[in-house]
Order: C-alpha cells, then sequence, then structure tokens
C-alpha cells in the first residue's frame, strides 16, 4: 500500500548574486522550512538502513545555485488529516486564551 511521506527540510537562497549573476562562493542564508512529499510503499522506508541520506541525495538533486535544501526530518501520512476547526474558531479561542 502506498503512503504519502512528508519530507521537511531547512531551506537556504544564495545571497552571492551581483549584476554578473552568482559568485564562485555561495553565500546560503537560511529562510524558512519547505516540505517535500513521495508517494511510496512505508515498507520500503521501515527496511531502508539510512533513509535520511537517501532523502538528503533526493533533496540534493532539488538544489541548486540558487537554493538548496538540507534534511530536517520525515513522517509517514497513515492517513488523511482530520480538520481541526476553522479560522473563526482560532481567532475566538485565541481571544478567550488572552482574555
Amino acid at each position: 500500500m502506498k503512503n504519502t511521506v512528508l519530507v521537511h527540510t531547512q531551506y537556504f537562497e544564495n545571497y552571492n548574486v551581483g549584476p554578473e549573476g552568482f559568485g564562485t562562493t555561495p553565500h546560503w542564508k537560511p529562510k524558512g522550512g519547505h516540505t517535500f512529499s513521495i508517494e511510496m510503499d512505508a515498507d520500503i522506508l521501515f527496511y531502508c538502513d539510512d533513509a535520511p541520506a537517501v532523502f538528503q541525495k533526493m533533496l540534493d538533486e532539488q538544489s541548486s545555485i540558487a537554493e538548496k535544501f538540507e534534511y530536517i526530518d520525515h513522517e509517514i501520512q497513515w492517513q488523511e488529516p482530520t480538520p481541526l476547526g476553522t479560522e473563526d474558531q482560532f481567532i475566538n479561542h485565541m481571544q478567550a486564551v488572552q482574555a
């Protein structure tokens, strides 16, 4: 059975760029997180000796001179997420908590 695996990463941008393009030595700045997904049989993941290294190799293929991704963590989605509520409910609870 196929499951969705979410791969969580740190996203970096290369700030060594000028009018001529990117410089020879990258200057990477972290810019937040980015999540990738892959559909796969979870059993393959369970029997993999070093899934983080495999995911990092895949992430390296997604990276370029302008941006790169570093593996943080992964999770298997066993089911569809259950909706927690609405924005209005969140605001109502936020106001109650802050009161």
